[in-house]
């Protein structure tokens, strides 16, 4: 296998859209073509497919027909399709990476927020100046740990598609800054901690500077499912519930 797909398919892993990774497992064609071989891979994604050498074209448009909406392939599954040459069987699974969350704050909210967030497989990494909160005894299951200003995690970070933005600092301002500095990035959700007054106050804020006026609107806050929570083991939960929903597609 080239080392090309493989990039192509680590590639697909970080954009958190649907695509799945065709194998075909026995191929069973009439004449003399070679169009396919058993071990040649295909990504389908929602608007690219990529292959290995050993596949025809026809054979991936034939597939991609046959295989239809992607959203509906939840987990692997091996199929039998009837194409004009022949039969073939593939082995088909749905590419999927634990999507990143970044949690800026580590205080109590956050960390419990990271425990049960790696719980249900988004990868966490935790933002916090504070060496006694930004470390693995606070966050034992967080893949990644800055122990450093926020203006300075800042300067040098920009939200991919596919990532999670949790704000959960110790502050309004400090709230305000990560906010205003993350609000125009190409997430798939962010989400700050506070009460409606604080949230309308630093909504209040940025269109005052005339800051991403359009994607306000986009932002969970106050964050979380309404469920009354109170404790942050609570809120941990409301937070993660309002995850879960928006990579499933659903409303919080």
């Amino acid at each position: 296998m080239k080392f090309s797909f493989l990039a192509k398919l680590e590639e697909q892993l970080a954009t958190n859209k649907s695509a799945v990774l065709v194998t075909i497992t026995e191929i069973n064609f009439t004449g003399q073509e070679k169009q396919a071989s058993a071990g040649g891979k295909i990504i389908i994604s929602e608007n690219k497919v990529y292959s290995t050498e050993n596949v025809d074209e026809e054979v991936i448009s034939a597939l991609t027909d046959k295989i239809g909406d992607l959203s509906n392939i939840t987990s692997p599954k091996l199929a039998s399709y009837q194409l004009e040459k022949g039969e073939i069987e593939v082995f088909i699974e749905p590419i999927e990476d634990r999507p990143r969350l970044l949690i800026f704050g580590g205080g109590h909210v956050g960390q419990k927020l990271a425990e049960v967030a790696s719980m249900v497989d988004f990868r966490v990494e935790v933002i916090d100046d504070r060496l006694e909160f930004a470390n693995q005894d606070k966050f034992p299951t967080a893949s990644q740990i800055y122990c450093q200003d926020f203006n300075s995690f800042l300067n040098g970070f920009k939200a991919q598609a596919g990532d999670y933005l949790v704000i959960v600092t110790r502050g309004h301002q400090h709230d305000y800054q990560v906010l205003k500095s993350v609000v125009s990035d190409d997430w798939s959700y962010l989400g700050m901690i506070g009460s409606k007054r604080k949230v309308e106050l630093i909504f209040s804020e940025l269109r005052e500077e005339n800051i991403a006026n359009d994607r306000l609107k986009e932002i969970d806050a106050p964050i979380g499912l309404k469920i009354n929570s109170e404790t942050p083991a609570e809120i941990a939960v409301s937070i993660t519930a309002a995850l879960i929903a928006k990579r499933r597609g659903r409303d919080g």
